[in-house]
Order: C-alpha cells, then sequence, then structure tokens
C-alpha cells in the first residue's frame, strides 16, 4: 500500500484522486474524497462509489495493467455513486505510476467542459500537444507528442520539468519563472532547440492554463523555417545597407581614382629605372583597388542584362580549363564528373554565373595544398533542378567560421575583400538557385549549389 508521503509527491490533498492497486481495491484517498462520502462509510473497492459502467471501464484498464504495459493516460465518463447520496456526473482522469493506478475525480460540469477542452486541444491539433495537472505531471498526450518523445512517453507518469531538462533553452530560462508566469498570466512562451529524428530543430513550447478545468495544455509549435527566414531577412538587410555604402563609396573614390589613373598614364612615360618600376607598382595597386570597388557594386544592385539559355556543364568546363594551368603549378588534382541523361540548361547571366565558378573555385584551391583534390560534379538532381558539388581535399573551416562564411567583408585570406562569396550568394538567389555549405577541419570543404533546370521541347 502507498502511504500518505508517497501520495503527497503528486497529489494534492485537497482535490479528489484515489489510488488503486491492479484489482479495484482502494489503497488511499485524499481528504477531499472523504469529504464526499458519509463519515460512517469506508469504501474498500471502485464498485462502491462509481457506477457499474463506469467501473466496468476502470477495472478493463486495471486488467491491462496487469498484463502489459500501458503507455497513455485516458479519460473515462461516468457517475459517482455513494450510499445516501443522488448520483453526480463525474469523469475520471485515469493514470498509472509504479504498478498502481490514480484516478482524479472531476464532478459536476467540468465533465463538459473537458470535452470541449479535448475536442480543441487533441482532435484539431496538427502539432505537439499534451495535457498537464496542477501537480506538473503530463497526464495525456496526442499522437504528434508522442512521436515527438517516444523514449518519455511510457507507464510511468512524467513530469514537466523532465521534458524540458531534454531541451535546450536559446535563451536564459527559469523553469519556476516559466511556471508562475503561466499561473498568473494565464500562458507562458519560451524558444527551445530539440533534436528530433537527428535534426536539430527550433520549438516554442507554450503552457496555457484552462481556467474551466484547472489543468495546463502544452503546445510544441516548430519554429525552425520561421526562424532560418529572420536570420535570411536580416543578412539581406546587411547585404542591402552593404550596397548602399558601397554605392556611396564608388561614387566618392572613382573620381579621384580616375585622376590618378591619368597622371600614372603621363608619368609612366616620363619615367626611368627604379622610378619606373614604382610607378608599375602603384599602377597594379590603383587597378585592385578598382576590382574592390567592381565587386562592392556588384553588391549594390542586381545585374539583369545578357540573361541567355546555356549548357552549365559547358561553362563549367571553359572555367576549368582556365584554372588548370594553376592546377598543375601547384600539383592539385582536377576532377569533373558530369552525372546525367541529357543537356542541362539554365537561364541566366553567363558572365556572372561564370565568376561565381571562379571565385568558388579559386578559394578551394587556395585552402589545399600539393597532391590535394578538387572536385565538381553536375547532376540532374530532385523537383527538375540541377545540383552542382564542388568538394575539396583542403584544410577546411570551423563551425564559426561557416556560420559568417557569406557575410560582407569577413575573411580569413591576406589581403581578401570578404567579398567574394556574398557576390556568390546574392548571384544564385537572383538566378533561383541556392546555395550550402559543410566543411571539417583537416579534411576539406563541400559547396553545393542547385539552378532550375530549363527544358527545351523537343523538336518534331
Amino acid at each position: 500500500m502507498l502511504n500518505t508521503l508517497d501520495i503527497n509527491r503528486y497529489l494534492e490533498s485537497s482535490l479528489f484522486k484515489i489510488v488503486l492497486d491492479e484489482d479495484g481495491d482502494i489503497l488511499d484517498m485524499t481528504e477531499a474524497v472523504k469529504l464526499l462520502i458519509p463519515k460512517d462509510f469506508i469504501p474498500h473497492h471502485i464498485s462502491e462509489i462509481f457506477d457499474p459502467n463506469l467501473s466496468e471501464q476502470i477495472e478493463r484498464r486495471l486488467f491491462l495493467l496487469k498484463t502489459e504495459t500501458i503507455a497513455d493516460q485516458t479519460v473515462l465518463t461516468g457517475h459517482l455513486h455513494v450510499p445516501n447520496k443522488n448520483l453526480e456526473p463525474c469523469y475520471i482522469i485515469y493514470q498509472q505510476y509504479n504498478g498502481r493506478a490514480i484516478l482524479t475525480i472531476k464532478i459536476g460540469e467540468q465533465n463538459h467542459k473537458l470535452h470541449q477542452l479535448y475536442e480543441s486541444a487533441y482532435l484539431t491539433a496538427t502539432i505537439p500537444m499534451a495535457l498537464v495537472n496542477e501537480s506538473g505531471y503530463i497526464i495525456s498526450t496526442n499522437d504528434l507528442f508522442s512521436e515527438m518523445f517516444p523514449d518519455q512517453i511510457s507507464n510511468e507518469l512524467l513530469h514537466l520539468q523532465d521534458l524540458f531538462n531534454l531541451m535546450v533553452p536559446t535563451s536564459s530560462f527559469s523553469f519556476e519563472e516559466y511556471i508562475l508566469k503561466a499561473l498568473t498570466q494565464e500562458s507562458s512562451t519560451v524558444k527551445m532547440s530539440y533534436t528530433y529524428n537527428g535534426i536539430q530543430r527550433c520549438q516554442e513550447v507554450m503552457l496555457k492554463l484552462d481556467c474551466r478545468t484547472q489543468m495546463f495544455v502544452l503546445r510544441i509549435v516548430d519554429i525552425t523555417e520561421k526562424e532560418r527566414l529572420f536570420e535570411q531577412l536580416a543578412h539581406s538587410d546587411q547585404l542591402c545597407t552593404t550596397g548602399e555604402i558601397a554605392a556611396s563609396i564608388a561614387h566618392e573614390v572613382r573620381n579621384p581614382m580616375t585622376t590618378l589613373q591619368g597622371f600614372l598614364q603621363l608619368l609612366e612615360h616620363e619615367v626611368t629605372g627604379n622610378a619606373q618600376m614604382y610607378v608599375n607598382v602603384i599602377q597594379d595597386e590603383v587597378k585592385r583597388m578598382n576590382e574592390i570597388l567592381n565587386e562592392m557594386l556588384a553588391l549594390s544592385k542586381p545585374v539583369v542584362d545578357e540573361i541567355t539559355i546555356f549548357s552549365l556543364s559547358v561553362l563549367v568546363e571553359d572555367v576549368l580549363i582556365l584554372l588548370r594551368p594553376k592546377a598543375l603549378l601547384d600539383q592539385i588534382h582536377l576532377v569533373n564528373e558530369f552525372n546525367a541523361t541529357g543537356s542541362l540548361l539554365i537561364k541566366a547571366n553567363p558572365n556572372r554565373i561564370k565568376q561565381v565558378f571562379i571565385n568558388l573555385l579559386k578559394n578551394a584551391m587556395e585552402a589545399m595544398s600539393a597532391n590535394d583534390t578538387l572536385s565538381v560534379l553536375i547532376s540532374e538532381g530532385d523537383h527538375r533542378n540541377i545540383d552542382i558539388f564542388i568538394s575539396d581535399t583542403g584544410i577546411g573551416m570551423e563551425k564559426e567560421q561557416l556560420d559568417t562564411i557569406f557575410l560582407p567583408f569577413i575573411t580569413n585570406k591576406p589581403g581578401g575583400t570578404g567579398l567574394g562569396l556574398p557576390f556568390v550568394k546574392k548571384t544564385i538567389q537572383e538566378h533561383g538557385g541556392s546555395i550550402s555549405v559543410t566543411s571539417e577541419v583537416g579534411k576539406g570543404t563541400v559547396f553545393h549549389l542547385t539552378f532550375p533546370k530549363i527544358s527545351v521541347p523537343e523538336s518534331e
């Protein structure tokens, strides 16, 4: 028999709760239940206080308790029936704990209210949901919740705090304050990170108090895509601001740059010896400054001229021919693999797409050593897309570097501008494609690009 201390760990003595063994014998009850029955009446079995139909429902559940593990909780309806008392409509929240059954009795109009709550919370729910009692124990879950936490939904009661221990808050979090807010303001929300089916997802976990039943409704909403969209918008805003700054800088700098170039050309014919060498160095640096300005201007506004349909595999081969001399000089193996049944055509600006591949391949070669391999795989992907994988066996990148790789003005290369990869991403997205990157330190990096495939109707 469970003693009083065991009951008070998870039951409130002011509530109508009864503890049963597997035969339906009453082991213990709270003081509130004792007030419902005559003082001289001490019930020993559930059949003495519930109507036959409800007693049969409970006994059916108790029989399952003997033969198998029950992984859920349920609600049973019927009438409370005690000597010298009228029948009282009631519903029973049936749950299990350490081979015992715990009944929470709700009487009167709350029966109808609980059915309303279940109908709205479970039958029409498209998100994981659960019901939490006043002691913080999860007493019922819908199918989506059970799928999300299959190892935690068992025949033993799961406390809400144990559930939160499985997730990682995305900001400072206090469980006590979270519950207090739900009690005082009727709802409380926190963002949590949780690995589900091997993928880390961002979840919004909301606990809402239902005043009619004095139970909590727990809702879990996946906001991973929403958070990702906010990050993309923030990145777009940053690129927009960068473009405005770039246009302003270009306007202010290009005029004196033009003047400087003109005087250098005049000076080139007037000097000899070491002075000639110095002038050549200055001209090279001025040329490099112009290239930086052009990259900044490429971020400031989209270029839509020269849109044509062309073969992506042919363009990539042209780029590889351009870079093969450098690969031979650096002793880097270039591998080009084409995996498709026909021509892979895209509609884009070929010059800008060519610059995309030059940037990515040059970056890869600069991160590689002699005898490393640089591979380009082009294949026909899903949903009528073309997949391009650019992989190298270079030094790889840390996670911190991957998180900022497409942000402007961030670079680890000596003399780099930090504008090459932002240009690459902007160009690919403007042509309806996408780019992602994975990397492992010491093993290399893989860039995955996609472009919409253009279908050309066959001639009759």
